[in-house]
């Protein structure tokens, strides 16, 4: 069964860290998992109570990514091929054109490249303690987003070559650093006798449905 959304976060900062937050419920129209309520603290009667329907909200998050991308303004979105495909399958099943990303920016990713062999995880939490940045209440949605874009602006600061990149072409080569990190994580699971990555998963920061035609490597 796929992952839908229960909280949206959508954050909105200028350069001096002036913005405006928008935080809301959504309504997935089944009940929410118990394991999923355990981590987050969201209930089944809350988001029937207080959220937004599913295409209430895919028509709200998508307004303001493509929005976004039209205009070149940098979205940051940590691990954004979980995020980014669970909402682009949204847009597609409310009638909504898919979202041309052309300005997107992943700490994971980049972190995955500009410090490759760092041992230890690298969930949220991990990469604000690494680059001391504050994570208020984990796994709530507007925290996450705050930190997020601090995790973003902590990367900038501690690798300024990064800087050389315009947004287009920093986006194009998250793509390759994806691609690299995921075929090498496959090669490694494989090795170890464990399942590898399914194709798609190979994708940034859409993951391919199965079945369908890859790019090629």
């Amino acid at each position: 069964m796929a992952d839908l959304p229960v909280q949206v976060a959508l954050v909105t900062v200028d350069t001096e860290g002036r913005g405006e937050r928008t935080v809301f419920l959504v309504d997935p129209g089944r009940d929410v998992p118990e394991a999923a309520r355990a981590v987050h603290g969201i209930s089944s009667e809350q988001v029937r109570e207080e959220g937004r329907t599913l295409g209430d909200a895919a028509r709200v998050i998508h307004g303001v990514l493509s929005g976004a991308q039209e205009a070149l303004v940098p979205v940051v979105v940590m691990n954004a091929s979980y995020d980014i495909t669970i909402a682009s399958r949204l847009f597609a099943a409310f009638g909504l054109s898919p979202v041309e990303w052309q300005a997107l920016v992943d700490p994971l990713v980049i972190d995955r490249k500009v410090d490759r062999f760092r041992s230890g995880k690298r969930r949220l939490d991990a990469l604000c303690a690494t680059y001391g940045v504050a994570l208020g209440s984990a796994h709530d949605a507007g925290h996450d987003a705050d930190a997020t874009i601090a995790l973003a602006r902590a990367l900038a600061a501690r690798y300024p070559e990064l800087d050389r990149y315009g947004i287009k072409e920093l986006t194009r080569l998250e793509q390759d650093w994806h691609r690299d990190w995921a075929t090498e994580f496959d090669r490694w699971r494989r090795s170890k006798g464990q399942p590898g990555l399914a194709p798609g998963e190979l994708c940034w920061p859409v993951r391919a449905p199965e079945g369908a035609d890859l790019p090629p490597s």
